[in-house]
């Protein structure tokens, strides 16, 4: 029997909490089992024929997260080795009923990176703990998500107990998911994710204590002039918002809004533009030809406008909420009230 690799992604404990079980039922199966947090910054190693790893991450947009992809990306070829993964999704409570969370093609889109690495695909789950998206949603509560949690518990043993026996199966997706959901995830980690850290900002409970920047997966936050600035390989895993021991870090809903209406402006003159500039620089195209470059140069427009709202746009927002008479302005939240939520034990301080 070779060696078993458990690598970890947690944002606030579920992950992590699901491979604590996984690994307990490796051991008892007498697996030898090494541990790997990758969300500490750990790099996937070299494995051998006979040799399994089992990734144990949360679930981003229906997609592993950016970071998790950077580590798969850069792993080192491993022929003969095996790879399972568990991935945590967010499941709610609603009228009394668990409703589970969906991985979408987080599980296709890891394999399919690890077979690329050598290694041959034993199995992929999901477990559902309760949802940490405090961004946008409030965590389930009290039994509530003492119910969840248990749910979550249960579906990452039986994993466990699965892999250890050798016998573990595989999430079954239809076409729609293999192909729409894949998109789904790619746009959220190219794109979405950095938007959503844009949305990012500490409200005047911070006590600059610097935690969220220690603790932060991705290495994306930094201190300036005492409050934490969110920088582009935010991986949306939501730590910070809910390990901040003073609740001041929020969604701004200034931000939101503008981001909102920016938005919806550029989608609605992004084809107007295009099809203006075009019968400006080339207006004997026929129309097929004419239909087809008003698109592509649409799709173009609105990227150069996306580069912008997350550059220098950008800029110019963080420079205004540092302003004294802006701040209560930019600083409001829907999210001021939310309850955090981080995995029952866990710290990552």
């Amino acid at each position: 029997m070779g060696k078993t690799v458990v690598a970890v992604f947690s944002g606030t404990g579920n992950a992590f909490r699901a491979s604590t079980l996984v690994t307990q039922e490796l051991k008892v199966a007498a697996h030898s089992v090494e541990t790997l947090d990758l969300s500490a910054g750990a790099a996937l190693p070299a494995l051998g024929a006979g040799d399994t790893l089992i990734l144990c991450t949360s679930t981003l947009g229906f997609s592993p997260p950016s970071t998790v992809m950077s580590r798969l990306k850069a792993a080192p070829r491993s022929p003969g080795a095996r790879a399972a993964v568990l991935f945590v999704c967010g499941g709610i409570m609603s009228k009394g009923t668990i409703s589970g969370g969906w991985s979408g093609a987080a599980p296709l889109v890891s394999l399919a990176l690890l077979k690329s690495k050598g290694y041959d695909a034993l199995g992929s789950a999901d477990a559902s703990y309760p949802e940490n998206w405090t961004q946008v949603t409030e965590a389930a509560m009290g039994a509530d998500q003492e119910a969840i949690i248990a749910r979550g518990d249960a579906e990452a043993r039986a994993f466990g107990k699965a892999v250890a026996e050798g016998r573990p199966g595989f999430i079954k997706r239809n076409m729609l998911t293999r192909s729409l959901g894949r998109f789904i995830g790619f746009i959220f980690r190219n794109i979405a994710r950095r938007v959503l850290a844009k949305l990012y900002i500490a409200d005047d409970r911070c006590t600059s204590c610097g935690l969220c920047a220690r603790s932060c997966p991705a290495s994306a936050i930094v201190m300036k002039g005492g409050l934490p600035s969110w920088a582009d390989p935010c991986c949306a895993c939501n730590r910070c918002i809910n390990i901040c021991p003073a609740a001041a870090i929020q969604s701004s809903t200034a931000r939101l809004v503008l981001f909102v209406a920016l938005n919806l402006v550029a989608v609605f003159a992004s084809s107007p533009a295009a099809r203006a500039l075009l019968a400006w620089i080339a207006p004997s195209l026929s129309a097929p030809a004419h239909g087809l470059l008003s698109i592509t140069l649409s799709l173009a427009l609105y990227g150069v406008f996306c580069a912008l709202q997350l550059g220098p746009l950008d800029r110019l927002l963080c420079t205004l909420e540092r302003k004294p008479a802006l701040r209560r302005f930019f600083t409001a939240s829907f999210t001021r009230g939310f309850r955090r939520y981080l995995a029952p034990g866990f710290n990552k301080e």
